[in-house]
């Protein structure tokens, strides 16, 4: 689909606009780069849609509230919202999880692991204490590094350091892309490696970060023998909490060899004030156009440096 005539995406987000209010309340709305921005509030639930007209036609992008965006997702598509997926992911014999670490902070790289395990390993794990990495300590999460990578069946961890990430997510925002396309690819990559080379592992299991089916249905083409999901939380399940330690171990690795080469003790975690000001101080020292080795160049902490 090619790109839309101004008076042709001004119709399509009246259409939007419309589908939209019939069943959620927009709270806000207005103009972004390239694009429309939607917010709904529903309770104490939020989400954005925000809706660009790129070079390849339109491209939406949902984040907040996972439920409301299934929502809305349904809404302009013209279809029934899906039924939440089931809290937990039960199968017998082998499954897949992945899952990234690194996508909400400046410094450093973006990172996606996926895992296979069966009952036996998934027992290992569970008392070894594997759970969602955001539930560990750093420390904790270094030490259930090796066990898992001993304890599983078989594991892929895949990295774009900040150099070839910020080369990546250019060529993707060139083509009207952003974050979730490059995650998608990550997730698929990942869980490529490992079900390629287990042909009896027939359930995979996402974390979600987007509504989108796209990844689900090129893992399925790929891998026509695996039902492959996605669900909120999905650290809940012992591959993807393995995953998930998996990949912020290896984010922790580089961030500490990242700070080693910025000759500072410790580079800020997170997308706050503090890694915006650390920033700084490694422009005034090395130059502007070195952050390209260490942070994510689309936050908006870069445009503040």
């Amino acid at each position: 689909m090619a790109k839309l005539t101004d008076e042709q995406f001004s119709a399509y987000l009246a259409g939007a606009k419309e589908k939209l209010s019939a069943e959620l309340p927009i709270a806000a709305e207005k103009k972004i780069n390239y694009g429309y921005q939607y917010t709904v509030k529903l309770a104490e639930a939020k989400m954005t849609l925000n809706i660009y007209n790129g070079k390849k036609g339109l491209n939406i992008v949902y984040s907040g509230d996972s439920a409301l965006a299934e929502r809305a997702a349904a809404l302009l598509e013209g279809r029934r919202a899906q039924a939440a997926a089931p809290a937990t992911f039960v199968t017998d014999g082998l499954w897949a999880g992945s899952d990234e670490s690194g996508k909400g902070d400046f410094f450093g790289s973006l990172v996606v692991a996926a895992v296979v395990v069966d009952n036996s390993t998934a027992d290992k794990l569970r008392a070894a204490g594997v759970k969602d990495c955001k539930l560990l300590t750093d420390k904790k999460i270094l030490e259930l590094e090796d066990i898992i990578k001993a304890s599983v069946v078989d594991y892929s961890v895949l990295e774009l350091k900040p150099r070839v990430y910020n080369l990546r997510y250019e060529q993707v925002a060139a083509q009207g892309g952003k974050l979730n396309q490059l995650l998608g690819y990550g997730h698929v990559a990942a869980l490529s490696k490992v079900l390629e080379k287990h042909e009896d592992c027939h359930s995979a299991l996402i974390d979600q970060f987007t509504t989108s089916m796209v990844n689900i249905r090129a893992l399925k083409q790929r891998f026509p023998q695996c039902d492959v999901r996605q669900q909120p939380k999905a650290e809940s399940n012992l591959a993807v909490a393995a995953a998930s330690v998996l990949a912020r171990a290896q984010f922790l690795h580089t961030m500490a060899a990242l700070a080693a080469e910025a000759g500072v003790q410790e580079l800020p975690k997170g997308g706050g004030a503090q890694a915006t000001a650390c920033a700084r101080e490694l422009a005034a020292k090395y130059g502007k156009e070195a952050l390209r080795n260490y942070v994510k160049l689309h936050f908006a902490n870069y445009q503040r440096v």
